[in-house]
Formats: C-alpha cells, sequence, structure tokens
C-alpha cells in the first residue's frame, strides 16, 4: 500500500494549486480516510496498510524542538520490543543534547524526568551508532539505539541510502527530523511549514525504507529470543558498506 501511495502522490505533482486542497481531493479520490479541521490549520489521511492502518497527520506541532507545523507518520508493525532505534537530524541531536545537559546541570538532577519525550531521554539511556562509513550519514544525522549491532543493520542499507538523498532534497535545509522505532510501531516526525505533494511523497518514500529496514530485521531474529545479536551481525556483514569503499568516500 505504501508503493501505491507514493505513485499516488507523484501523480498530484505539479497540479494547479497545489496545498492542501489538492491533498484533500486527491485523498477523496483515493478512497482513503480523510479529516480537516475547519480553519485548513490540520489534517489526517489514514491509510490501510498490510492489515494496519498509516496514519499521516499535518499541523501543529506536539514537540517544542519544532516550530511551526509538522508532519506525523505513524504505523504499527508489531515489531519486536528489541527495535528501539532512533535516527534523527545531527543538528537536531547537538541541540538536544546541550539542552538537556543544561537542564540537568543547572536543575542538579541525578534521574532523567519522565515527562521528557522519548527522543531526548533515549539520548541519555541508549549508546550512539558509529556512522563514519559514510560522510553524508555523519554529517547529517545522528543514530542510536538499546543495541548497537540491530541500529548498524537498521541504518546500513536502503534507509541510510534514502536519509542521504533527503539530505540533498526533502531535508537540505537541516529542519528538525525524527524517525523512530519503539513500542512495536515505526515514527516519522518533521518540520514542514506547507505540506506539498512533492515533500509527502518523499517523506513516504523514507519512510517506506525505514518500514522494510525493520521488517527485514525482524524477520532476521530468532522466534523465541534466541542469540538474535548474532545472527542480524552476520548477515549485516555480508552486505556491510565497510567492505565497499566507494559508499564510505561519498
Amino acid at each position: 500500500m505504501l508503493s501505491s501511495l507514493k505513485r499516488w502522490w507523484s501523480r498530484s505533482r505539479g497540479h494547479p494549486g497545489a496545498g492542501i486542497d489538492v491533498i484533500e481531493a486527491w485523498a477523496r479520490q483515493a478512497g482513503l480516510r480523510y479529516r480537516r479541521d475547519e480553519d485548513g490549520s490540520r489534517f489526517v489521511i489514514e491509510v490501510p496498510s498490510a492489515g494496519q492502518t498509516l496514519c499521516m497527520e499535518w499541523g501543529p506541532s506536539q514537540r517544542s524542538y519544532i516550530a511551526g507545523d509538522e508532519l506525523r507518520i505513524r504505523l504499527d508493525l508489531n515489531l519486536p520490543g528489541a527495535l528501539q532505534l532512533l535516527a534523527m537530524s545531527r543538528t537536531l541531536m547537538e541541540r538536544l543534547e546541550q539542552e538537556t545537559f543544561e537542564r540537568y546541570t543547572q536543575e542538579a538532577q541525578t534521574i532523567i524526568d519522565m515527562s521528557h519525550p522519548e527522543e531526548m531521554r533515549w539520548l541519555a539511556m541508549f549508546p550512539k551508532i558509529d556512522l563514519s562509513f559514510d560522510k553524508v550519514l555523519q554529517a547529517r544525522y545522528g543514530v542510536l539505539g538499546v543495541n548497537t549491532v540491530l541500529g548498524m543493520a537498521w541504518i546500513n542499507g536502503p534507509l541510510g541510502e534514502r536519509l542521504v538523498m533527503a539530505a540533498q532534497s526533502l531535508l537540505a535545509g537541516d529542519d528538525p527530523f525524527v524517525l523512530m522505532a519503539m513500542r512495536g510501531k515505526l515514527y516519522l516526525r518533521m518540520q514542514l511549514a506547507q505540506p506539498q505533494p512533492e515533500s509527502l511523497s518523499q517523506c513516504l518514500s523514507l519512510f517506506d525504507a525505514a518500514v522494510q529496514s525493520a521488517l527485514q530485521l525482524t524477520g532476521q531474529m530468532p522466534p523465541g529470543g534466541g542469540d538474535w545479536s548474532t545472527t542480524v551481525s552476520s548477515s549485516w556483514l555480508t552486505t556491510s558498506a565497510l567492505d565497499d569503499p566507494a559508499r564510505g568516500s561519498r
């Protein structure tokens, strides 16, 4: 369903008056569930996907680190609990790390404040992934997770390639961007002043790559909670970009 939805957005590019009105028209033509506030400040599109429902929402930001409006995409994939992963724009990561450090040192706190969103708490809890195998990824993004083997396997491949492409297009302006896998679901959140078919199509392509990477990881994990780290690590090493000098030179 994600592939057909991306094609659907692609057909709307260049349509006269592209914007919320065009998005609503195309959503209704496609038979998707569409809801919009009367003042046009927010819309929600729900898309059936492999027995689940992908939710795409645009409207006022729900995070203090995103100014103005944001795009949110969410899909429940029933992922294993071990898949707790986070990728975000490096500028945002550095800013949140500094804010968190200053807050805790000024208030002399020694316990993480659970009122903070997960993405801020994770910065203090989980190890970072070494992205030195790709210069663009290393310069533009930060990735972390509860397990570094899983984090590397998630980012190394189609998802990493999409993130590199986004750095030259969708995220060229270095706007706040967050991609998370947690509690079985996958989330995308990014600052987006105006929702246009082009930007929504690019967001879906990036989200789709994250979905496929997460599902591939899930398929590599043995049932019953066995030694999944060894299985994933061995599989990843067979296709690692570390063995590809061309990729590391980007």
